[in-house]
């Protein structure tokens, strides 16, 4: 003020371009403080973004109108009160995630009509009341996973008809109320997992034309019916797995665009026939950690365009009705697993499902010499399905389900006609043999890379044996000359009667030198 003040001064006074200049710097310096104080001292400011993270603030700073983007992540604010975000109009994020949160009045989020999105995701929520975020008709995303929201009410989506994605994952929601999410046209993305769901009402996601991906995994659904999803023309991926659900029917004659559906880690033992008729489109499906213990034919015959499955973890009975199954899999090209297990009958527990079928001839006849012929086809192409790719084997049955009613297949399964105890003998002494030539097998091998790669441990083994054998030779010599040298030597002399004498006068005459055994003497 005081540079303004001589420059107003200046110019009043002397009439002279000093005195502008004065001014005009006196201007810009007392405009730099007004700038910088549209930044709270706990927050960093980047632009019109402010990020107000991890300060242990409890309440909204001070000073924030005309930010357009505003985190109060990881702080300590335990309630949103009526209108107290009314400045902040030009805001168009809004996180506040990781908070104390456990109040959220009516009227918090008035004013913010261009905010598109709202996180409040990790606090202590209990209860959004109705029309909560109706003012922020522009919203598209909203996460509020990780609270402890017990209900949702009836209209507390109304009027978000921009939403594309929700997250209400790991609460404790226990039921969806009807059209609950009718105006909400144009999501795509929900997630309920993780709550407490028991049931689904007929139209509890009525409106949801545009949905493509819904989450209800880890919850506690004890059915499953096709017809709680009405209308989901988009619908492309829908995950249930991990709840408690025992069978999974379709009361509604209808087909939808679904690619993807995740039923693993229940507790599914019955499966309608007609069920996946209403979804030609099915590319995968994951049946694993269930209690199944067949297919029906109709089933399998809907699963047209399926190009990767999960059927292990199940009670499978290797009875009458698994020929149907192991024909499907025998022309199956897509992935599945290949620890499928028979739980039953007790021969052919723990047993391989395809395995089985081709040991103990579950679906041969007797009349018909082709059928042994297509079952080893089945069985020879059952690891190279696993790993997508397949010989298309044309190998038709004809099995009745629990209920007795025929398929449509051609072949009659039997039982076999000699003992299943003789015959799971020889497959034991027939793996026990395929053993004992593989292990042998390993041992060559090691002993040709050992060959190929340490070749100078192996001259330097060569050495050792040539030296031990050296050493050897060497003490039996030495023990040979030992022999040798206790032998005695002794001088045989025979003088005739003519030299007598001259031996006694002359000391001279002739005498002979013997070699003779060992003795020993004894004293």
């Amino acid at each position: 003020m005081d540079f303004l003040l001589i420059g107003i001064c200046l110019n009043w006074m002397l009439r002279k371009p000093p005195g502008l200049i004065l001014c005009a710097l006196g201007i810009f310096i007392k405009m730099l403080p007004l700038v910088n104080s549209g930044c709270p001292r706990v927050c960093r400011c980047e632009g019109r973004f402010l990020y107000c993270e991890s300060q242990n603030v409890t309440e909204l700073p001070g000073n924030l109108s005309g930010a357009m983007g505003l985190s109060l992540r990881y702080n300590s604010i335990a309630e949103l009160q009526d209108g107290q975000f009314t400045g902040l109009m030009q805001l168009t994020w809004l996180y506040l995630d990781h908070n104390h949160i456990e109040t959220v009045e009516v009227n918090a989020f008035q004013k913010l009509r261009r905010v598109k999105e709202l996180t409040l995701s990790s606090n202590k929520i209990t209860h959004l009341a109705n029309h909560t975020f109706r003012p922020m008709p522009n919203l598209r995303s909203m996460d509020l996973s990780n609270n402890n929201i017990q209900g949702l009410a009836p209209d507390l989506f109304h009027g978000l008809r921009k939403l594309t994605s929700l997250q209400l994952r790991y609460n404790a929601i226990k039921f969806v109320p009807v059209r609950i999410f009718q105006d909400c046209r144009s999501l795509e993305f929900l997630d309920l997992g993780y709550n407490q769901l028991k049931s689904l009402a007929r139209n509890s996601f009525a409106g949801l034309f545009k949905l493509a991906e819904l989450h209800l995994e880890h919850n506690d659904l004890v059915k499953v019916n096709l017809a709680h999803f009405p209308r989901l023309l988009s619908l492309h991926s829908l995950f249930m797995r991990k709840n408690k659900v025992t069978i999974v029917v379709n009361s509604l004659d209808w087909v939808w665009k679904l690619t993807k559906m995740d039923l693993s880690g229940n507790e599914i033992e019955y499966i309608e026939p007609h069920v996946f008729e209403s979804v030609p489109h099915l590319e995968s499906l994951h049946l694993d950690a269930n209690r199944l213990t067949y297919i029906d034919s109709r089933i399998l015959n809907s699963w047209k365009s399926l190009t990767s499955i999960t059927l292990a973890g199940n009670s499978w009975d290797c009875g009458r009705n698994v020929c149907a199954l192991a024909s499907w899999l025998s022309n199956f090209k897509g992935r599945y697993d290949g620890n499928m297990l028979c739980t039953t009958p007790e021969y052919a527990q723990g047993e391989d499902v395809l395995d089985a079928v081709y040991a103990f001839h579950l679906c041969e006849d007797p009349s018909d010499p082709t059928s042994a012929n297509a079952i080893s086809t089945a069985f020879n192409n059952s690891d190279k399905t696993a790993h997508n790719s397949a010989t298309i084997t044309t190998a038709t049955y004809d099995v009745q389900d629990t209920e007795g009613e025929k398929t449509t297949d051609n072949l009659m399964a039997t039982l076999p006609s000699e003992h299943p105890e003789n015959t799971v003998q020889i497959h034991k002494v027939v793996t026990g043999t395929m053993a004992l030539i593989f292990s042998f097998l390993i041992v060559v091998l090691m002993l040709y890379v050992s060959w190929k790669c340490f070749p100078a441990s192996l001259r330097q083994l060569r050495q050792c044996f040539v030296t031990q054998r050296r050493k050897q030779k060497q003490k039996q010599t030495m023990h040979q000359m030992a022999a040798m040298s206790a032998q005695e030597y002794y001088v045989d002399y025979k003088p005739n009667h003519i030299e007598g004498a001259l031996v006694i006068i002359n000391e001279y005459g002739s005498c002979s030198c013997h070699q003779q055994p060992a003795r020993e003497c004894e004293v």
